[in-house]
């Protein structure tokens, strides 16, 4: 049972934080080509057909069960490249207490790919319940957090079955992914934007301007909204290791 919950638990990561964001990412990208117009066809000598979400929406109706397995695994496959790729871009974050609570200033490090985070990584009021619990995995008082939640998490996971420290984990892994995802729609909206600039005066081509507009507002509404909540769930990641692993060493017996 033990190795079955553990194989979920890494299963549960692998969906929900690299493969999910991945296909958020993917559609994002669908969404940017049916904003660019007649932009794609016209600068790839029509190998691109021009995309709009009509045509989109009744080729998906038009796909067979045989044919829409047959798409779903190279989709899964490429979501699956592109979450792994965000998660790797979106680690380059600093931890900054002033930065995350900044609006601006969270939003601007976000849409440049450094995600902030905050600059520890549990509540300072619970710092007498970590050096409390240290002695208990043989550390000492200056031992630092990632010595401790290493295996404190271990500790948790062959302890309890009801820990919430995963999924705070996948959310936040989720979070900033997403975040990073939008960032990276945000500026090929704006490129495409200044490409049609420069094609609608000298090639009389241009892209469909509203919904690229809309494109980049929303990638940066979430781009603020999500770097905000991945800096919460990072911090209450921290925070549920401590808690619960105080609770169960030193909470009172539920037998």
């Amino acid at each position: 049972m033990e190795l079955l919950l553990n194989k979920l638990s890494n299963l549960s990561y692998e969906i929900l934080g690299i493969i999910l964001p991945g296909f958020i990412t993917l559609i994002l990208f669908i969404l940017l080509i049916v904003g660019t117009g007649d932009l794609l066809p016209a600068f790839s000598n029509d190998f691109f057909p021009r995309l709009t979400l009509r045509s989109t929406s009744n080729t998906l109706e038009s796909i067979g069960v045989r044919t829409g397995v047959g798409i779903a695994g190279p989709a899964i496959l490429i979501a699956y490249f592109i979450g792994h790729l965000l998660h790797w871009i979106s680690r380059s974050g600093k931890g900054d207490d002033e930065l995350v609570k900044n609006n601006f200033k969270r939003t601007w490090l976000s849409i440049t790919f450094r995600v902030p985070k905050h600059s520890t990584s549990y509540d300072k009021n619970l710092q007498p319940l970590l050096d409390a619990l240290k002695p208990k995995f043989h550390l000492s008082p200056e031992a630092e957090w990632r010595q401790f939640f290493s295996p404190a998490k271990h500790y948790l996971i062959r302890t309890s079955n009801t820990s919430l420290v995963s999924v705070y984990q996948n959310k936040y892994t989720l979070h900033r992914s997403i975040t990073t995802g939008a960032a990276l729609i945000f500026w090929l909206s704006i490129i495409s934007m200044a490409i049609g600039i420069i094609s609608a005066h000298f090639l009389c081509v241009e892209p469909r301007w509203i919904p690229l507009c809309f494109l980049a507002v929303g990638c940066l509404v979430v781009t603020w909204g999500f770097s905000d909540s991945y800096a919460y769930n990072w911090k209450m990641f921290g925070n549920t290791i401590i808690t619960e692993t105080y609770s169960l060493l030193f909470g009172p017996s539920t037998k």
